[in-house]
């Protein structure tokens, strides 16, 4: 774990992990994704120092919806060194074969809903809150290895605070009007009582999405545990009808620039400056992390209403000016054209490769 922060000493837009939480997401008697998978940690050594590091993981819940033969890598950190990506690789593939797999995808840490996907684009800003990191000589390190694209995963940012707000708030209006829909604002007792809807909504709006597996209720327990403290009421639009959840946009302070600053260490002191950070503090940057409609209410422009709705709460309430929209599978197009609508433009490209082992 301690390995990146020798290899990003002088790059200005690495964000250190924080270190108690990593180890307790990659132990196997804690990590959530034990649950449905295991997984195997490499480390090269050069002489007596560490020069790169990889996991080779199964998933049985992606074997179970999708096949029996793909297995995954993640955590991927490299010294600018051919041979050691080689042999970092081949390890991860002995491994994998000898649990039956045939075909290698990742980057992912663990799963497509976790950290994921090799920066290709966009190395000259802080990554977002819960996005991955890289420098850019990995892209040829891959295809060097023989891996191909598999998907592109887009980000976005919105930075535009000059609005039309009575035209949005119309807008807003006419799409929910006249029907049983309701914008609810959320409440802190509304996160447990509407977990499981929410998990069901998301696995339901996801499953057609490239790479998609139902999220276990371990991940998703694990998930909203960590993201709880996050959450603040304005940031997060609900839409029911009569009492049933069918739409959700939940976004969320992007804590990185102060994560950056505490340098992979979480004392007392660092966690009270996170809390203060995401709770109370003026809002500057926000991530949009998740959004789910329910299928058949998909054609309803539900997607818009919400992000109409966070988007006048963000100008009229805080000083944001940064607002990231990620990832979004590149073959949505449909999605992709929706933000651009609302003037957020691409940034960042993160990209999934694959090759048969």
């Amino acid at each position: 774990m301690r390995f990146p922060w020798r290899l990003y000493q002088d790059d200005p837009c690495w964000v250190p992990p924080l270190v108690p939480l990593q180890r307790r997401f990659l132990d196997p008697r804690t990590g959530p994704f034990f649950a449905i998978g295991e997984a195997r940690y490499f480390l090269a050594w050069r002489q007596d120092q560490t020069v790169g590091r990889l996991a080779a993981h199964i998933n049985r819940r992606y074997e179970a919806y999708h096949d029996q033969v793909t297995g995954f890598f993640g955590f991927f950190e490299c010294v600018p060194d051919q041979q050691v990506a080689d042999a970092l690789f081949a390890a991860a593939a002995d491994w994998l074969r000898q649990h039956g797999k045939s075909r290698l995808v990742g980057p992912m840490n663990f799963t497509v809903y976790d950290e994921m996907g090799l920066l290709v684009e966009g190395f000259d800003t802080l990554p977002a809150i819960f996005q991955t990191y890289n420098p850019p000589y990995y892209l040829d390190l891959l295809t060097n290895l023989g891996f191909q694209k598999a998907m592109d995963w887009v980000g976005l940012r919105l930075t535009n605070r000059n609005i039309d707000a009575p035209a949005m708030e119309r807008s807003l209006h006419d799409i929910l009007q006249n029907s049983s829909l309701t914008l609810a604002t959320y409440r802190h007792q509304d996160f447990a009582q509407r977990a499981e809807e929410a998990l069901q909504l998301f696995n339901e709006a996801w499953a057609r999405n490239w790479g998609h597996v139902p999220v276990s209720r371990p991940q998703f327990e694990a998930f909203l545990k960590e993201l709880k403290p996050l959450l603040r009421p304005e940031l997060i639009s609900l839409i029911l009808d009569g009492n049933h959840l069918v739409a959700f946009l939940i976004v969320i302070p992007d804590l990185n620039p102060l994560v950056k600053k505490l340098n992979g260490r979480l004392t007392m002191w660092g966690k009270l400056r996170l809390l203060y950070e995401a709770k109370w503090a003026p809002l500057r940057k926000a991530r949009a992390l998740v959004l789910g409609v329910s299928q058949p209410y998909q054609r309803r422009r539900l997607h818009h209403a919400m992000i109409m709705n966070t988007y006048l709460n963000i100008v009229r309430h805080t000083p944001c000016d940064f607002c990231d929209f990620s990832l979004v599978p590149a073959n949505l197009t449909h999605w992709l054209k929706v933000l651009e609508s609302f003037g957020a433009r691409r940034y960042k490209l993160f990209r999934v490769f694959e090759k048969n082992i």
